[in-house]
């Protein structure tokens, strides 16, 4: 399925990518920083950048229109113990068959997080891939709905194309974070207000694998791992261009060497930087008669890429605990991929007539998530003996 591309700059357009990311820091050899000087100068003075022949867009800030290019963000006080720095791979312009699921696969065997930035219509054209993603564990964010360039768009149509794939996710049964990244990083500041006003949050890189325009897997892995630096690390690569399956089989080889150099592997938070979303979590009851168990089930209200968990018990109120209900204390885990974990609660008959009878189910000692509502109530029905229970409302309860 096409999509919508910018036209691209001259392959020295590309140098001068390289030789900005030289003078923000990143390694080059002496000779080589004097070359890069020498380009620069001719680049800059060239005038306007001709097209190339591939017909794919430089996806970095520094294209016409686009906003300056973001300053590399300081290492967090909350950095991870123990890593040289944190890294976290972005894949953008899928979902495609046969490449995503490819690149899915990979992933959760090395056991790393990554988020993608998917194109609206390629979502409606495969919803089940977005799905797939999103159900192995990993974040979906928007890529717009047909890559286009929003500079060259108005606000109307920014904020339909925002909107847009934003539905198709949803409607794939996706639940997509609020992080938006603009085709090509072209963002100035009337689109960055758009994307603001519609509630999220702009995402740029600061490491380009430039594998949509050149490279083998191992120098595509290479320009990785020579940009990796202390601090946080946001990677570009790609799962929806024509050479994608070259970037996939670069991934293990990044993943493998830079963990050996003390990198720690994350998903992108909130605020778009290295990091993981904090969900909030909240408990909820489903009820059920003597004889029979209750269900408690713990639900986020978005997806987390990682495994949290809550403590979990009981408390009585009418019930007694160890008599009608166990004595239960757990740590209820919410696997990456999903946003609910349930656990059961045997109810002991005792044949007894009795009224309605009632105890606290709650949680606490958060690993991973924030604690929303923490107490719902758990119902046992009113019982006659030797006849057939009833159900009693749940008051002031949602189910799940």
């Amino acid at each position: 399925m096409p999509i919508s591309r910018a036209p691209s700059p001259h392959a020295s357009y590309v140098l001068l990518s390289r030789v900005r990311s030289a003078v923000t820091g990143r390694r080059l050899a002496t000779a080589g920083s004097a070359l890069a000087i020498v380009l620069l100068a001719h680049v800059v003075s060239a005038g306007p950048v001709p097209p190339e022949a591939s017909g794919r867009a430089v996806p970095a800030a520094q294209l016409a229109g686009a906003a300056a290019p973001r300053p590399r963000p300081a290492p967090a006080p909350a950095q991870r113990a123990g890593c040289t720095g944190t890294v976290a791979l972005t894949f953008d312009d899928g979902p495609v068959p046969g490449t995503t699921p490819r690149l899915v696969r990979v992933l959760r065997e090395l056991r790393v997080p990554a988020t993608f930035f998917m194109v609206g219509s390629r979502v409606q054209a495969h919803p089940e891939l977005a799905r797939l993603v999103e159900r192995s564990g990993f974040l979906v964010a928007n890529h717009s709905w047909a890559h286009e360039s929003l500079p060259s768009r108005s606000d109307q149509q920014v904020r339909a194309s925002i909107a847009g794939t934003n539905r198709a996710l949803v409607r794939a049964g996706v639940h997509p974070t609020r992080l938006m990244r603009p085709p090509y990083g072209a963002m100035n500041a009337r689109v960055r207000a758009d994307i603001v006003g519609l509630g999220y949050v702009p995402v740029l890189w600061d490491i380009d694998s430039l594998d949509w325009h050149s490279g083998t897997p191992d120098q595509i892995a290479g320009r990785i791992l020579r940009g990796l630096h202390r601090g946080h690390n946001v990677v570009l690569q790609h799962d929806g261009v024509s050479r994608s399956p070259l970037s996939v089989d670069a991934v293990a080889k990044v993943v493998r060497t830079a963990r050996r150099h003390g990198y720690c592997f994350t998903a992108l938070d909130g605020r778009g930087l290295p990091g993981y979303p904090v969900p909030v979590a909240s408990v909820s009851v489903r009820n059920a008669p003597e004889g029979r168990s209750a269900v408690a089930v713990v639900r986020l209200d978005r997806m987390a890429a990682r495994p949290t968990s809550v403590a979990l018990a009981i408390r009585s109120a009418s019930a007694t605990i160890g008599n009608d209900l166990p004595a239960l204390r757990a740590r209820v885990t919410v696997q990456p991929g999903r946003l609910t974990a349930s656990i059961a609660i045997p109810i002991r008959a005792d044949g007894l007539t009795e009224p309605d009878e009632r105890a606290v189910v709650w949680i606490s000692g958060p690993s991973g998530v924030r604690i929303g509502r923490s107490m719902a109530l758990l119902t046992i029905p009113a019982q006659t003996a030797g006849g057939p229970a009833r159900w009693s409302p749940l008051t002031g309860l949602s189910r799940p």
